[in-house]
């Protein structure tokens, strides 16, 4: 039994030493931008000057936005836009005011085709 704890304390340094080698290994990795020089005894990956102050790919977050993460802005354009899809303004059926939201939709779009015409047609001088 004796033999058997001398062994184990003997390798335990051993086991110790094994993952430190190897960690090192990989803080020898190092992403460079643009025409940077690099380092001695390391191994660089280049990448392009355009990434050099972004967030890095893993570390960004391209899902959507957390109710508590938002700012108040998005927060308060959310309560004024809640009833926009239905009533007053809108252009449904649904509510005692869905005609203005038709009204201002024609309206919107009439400007836009005049503008177009507008723009379109040659310039005239009498």
């Amino acid at each position: 039994m004796r033999k058997i704890l001398i062994a184990a304390l003997m390798l335990a340094p051993a086991a110790l030493v094994a993952p430190a080698s190897a960690q090192t290994a990989n803080d020898r990795v190092l992403t460079i931008f643009g025409n940077d020089p690099c380092p001695k005894d390391t191994i660089c990956v280049r990448g392009s000057e355009a990434d050099r102050y972004r967030i890095p790919k893993q570390f960004r977050n391209t899902g959507p936005i957390a109710p508590g993460n938002q700012s108040w802005g998005a927060r308060a354009q959310r309560t004024i836009d809640a009833g926009a899809k239905t009533g007053t303004g809108s252009c449904t059926t649904v509510g005692g005011g869905g005609w203005t939201g038709c009204y201002l939709q024609q309206m919107q779009a009439a400007r836009a085709e005049r503008k177009a015409d507008a723009e379109a047609a040659p310039d005239v001088k009498p």
